[in-house]
């Protein structure tokens, strides 16, 4: 079967025009063809109809290979371009060869037509495919292949791009910024929902953004993380009306996505930075878009944060923290203070509760509320919190040998919500209370509300292995969180403790009324009550009245060191 070929073929000679065509129907070939000899024809033949290659004569009165050969680069075109003359000296070969074209061959001697032009057509299909792979090359360098958005480094070139051209403008008052969104939650929706949906999810906000900036001066958008996009947009009047128009993009993002029959929901988090004085830097303007996203994320905003100075210098600290936190806790800088817990009706201590300090070198001491949840970020709590039940713990043995009361001393630690994940959480329990022969009942373990609703079904499990051990159980912070009394009825702890924000400066009305509550519902389901916070007199008698158990606070003593508990026992 012939094989089709569409000749192009540039030569004022009808004759020697109709000696290629036929030369290539001889060849096998199923030849049309079209002949010219003026940029004009030349022109009007490649726009009627696609070519598969070009026969050209070197010099005709009205035109040249060579002129025919700036037109097909000033179209973009790569055929496959071979010069067929009477007569041509090598010094101009050599020229044609350097303006494009691929062979040259000498009229009367077709006997190498054939093999060139098939030749040049393997060769055409090489640089086609060569092209595609740049292509795509290109593509996967420059964009994003899940959402066909542009990635980090496209992102980055553009903002390059518009940082250089309002440089170019001099006193120039142009505003541009810098908005990265990130999504909350993503990991949970992925974790929950499979790869696809979250995969299908990114693909929906893509989209979303790309309908959403059409009415705006968006130069670009961007998928430049796992679930984090930027904006670059420009011509603004001033920085209020980008807080509006991310304000207007987050209620746009926040509405659900219907996902292979799931509806998926999720909160974003957006981070602004504008081009200014001291930020003429594409990687600095993205990292203060990360640092005020940051912000936003850790302080719940509702909306979007603008970049401050006072952002960046609180990211320098938390990373100095960091480091000066693994420091501290590999070279044991920090230190165990106990809170006793007292029995209201007899004074006398019932248990204390570790609570763990950082005394820093320049710093000075630095609350738990500030390096707890950087321990917790940074995966740095297992440690802690190992070290913790370790030093509580042998304090408690210490205290244990020394002292003799009515009834046995026992210890309370705190476990974080990660810590209660960690699948090493129980060997290392059970290997601490075996090398320091301490029975399981001397031991109590607190968990906040808020990590027991997280997944209570898996909290669970770990809670009834502790019991198991006969560890005494503890809920802190009750009445803080979204607890449902359903689960409390079947959980297997054994006290409740108050939350503190119930019990002072005094306890009113309505927080008389939510005490009362607790109380009551704890000891219907046989569980002792814990009041922290108690400063006052006033407020230990109401608390005793309405029965309950055991409190701790400055009433009775505030967080002290191992020596000074030794005294008071």
């Amino acid at each position: 079967m012939s094989k089709l070929l569409r000749v192009l073929i540039i030569e004022d000679s009808e004759d020697d025009a109709e000696l290629l065509a036929i030369t290539l129907r001889r060849g096998g070939y199923q030849v049309i063809d079209q002949r010219v000899d003026t940029k004009t024809d030349l022109e009007i033949a490649l726009s009627t109809q696609p070519w598969d290659i070009v026969l050209a004569d070197y010099s005709m009165p009205q035109f040249s290979a060579i002129a025919a050969l700036e037109i097909l680069k000033e179209r973009g075109l790569d055929l496959p371009f071979v010069i067929i003359s009477g007569k041509i000296g090598e010094d101009t070969a050599v020229a044609a060869m350097k303006a494009g074209a691929h062979d040259y061959l000498i009229k009367g001697q077709l006997s190498r037509l054939l093999p060139a032009v098939e030749r040049e057509l393997r060769e055409a299909i090489f640089r086609e495919e060569y092209r595609a792979a740049q292509k795509r090359l290109r593509y996967l360098a420059y964009y994003d292949k899940l959402t066909n958005l542009p990635n980090r480094i496209s992102f980055l070139d553009h903002l390059n791009s518009e940082i250089a051209q309002e440089q170019k403008e001099l006193n120039s008052t142009q505003i541009f910024a810098v908005l990265l969104l990130s999504i909350d939650r993503f990991h949970s929706i992925k974790r929950s929902l499979g790869y696809e949906i979250s995969d299908k999810l990114l693909i929906a906000i893509a989209r979303r953004l790309e309908n959403y900036v059409v009415n705006i001066n968006a130069n670009v958008i961007a998928r430049i993380g796992e679930d984090e996009f930027a904006l670059l947009i420009s011509k603004l009047n001033n920085q209020y009306e980008v807080v509006d128009q991310a304000e207007d993009l987050y209620h746009e993002l926040i509405k659900p996505f219907e996902i292979n029959g799931a509806t998926v929901c999720s909160t974003v988090s957006i981070g602004i930075s504008l081009n200014q004085e001291n930020n003429r830097e594409p990687e600095k303007m993205l990292r203060w878009a990360d640092t005020a996203m940051q912000y936003a994320k850790v302080n719940f905003a509702k909306t979007s944060v603008l970049f401050d100075e006072t952002m960046q210098s609180q990211a320098v600290e938390k990373l100095r923290l960091e480091n000066d936190l693994q420091r501290a806790i590999d070279n044991h800088q920090l230190y165990l203070n106990y809170q006793p817990i007292v029995s209201l009706d007899t004074g006398k201590i019932h248990c204390l509760e570790a609570l763990v300090r950082w005394k820093h070198d320049s710093l000075g001491t630095i609350s738990p509320n500030k390096f707890i949840p950087i321990c917790e970020e940074t995966g740095q709590i297992i440690a802690l919190g190992q070290w913790v039940l370790s030093e509580a713990c042998s304090q408690l043995v210490t205290w244990q040998e020394s002292f003799v009361g009515d009834s046995p001393l026992t210890v309370s630690v705190n476990l974080s919500r990660i810590q209660i994940y960690h699948p090493e959480l129980i060997p290392q329990i059970d290997n601490l209370l075996e090398s320091l022969n301490l029975n399981g009942q001397d031991l109590k373990l607190e968990i906040t509300e808020s990590t027991l609703m997280e997944n209570t079904s898996a909290v669970t499990k770990v809670l009834e292995q502790l019991k198991e051990r006969e560890i005494k159980l503890c809920l802190d912070d009750f009445g803080t969180g979204y607890s449902s009394l359903n689960y409390l009825r079947y959980l297997p702890v054994d006290t409740v403790k108050i939350d503190r924000s119930f019990i002072g400066p005094e306890i009113n009305n309505t927080n008389y009324d939510i005490i009362k509550a607790i109380i009551n519902l704890a000891h219907s389901l046989g569980l002792d009550v814990v009041a922290e916070g108690i400063e006052t007199a006033a407020q230990l008698k109401i608390l005793k009245n309405l029965g309950c158990e055991y409190g701790q606070g400055y009433l009775f003593a505030p967080a002290l060191n191992a020596t000074d508990v030794m005294d008071i026992l």
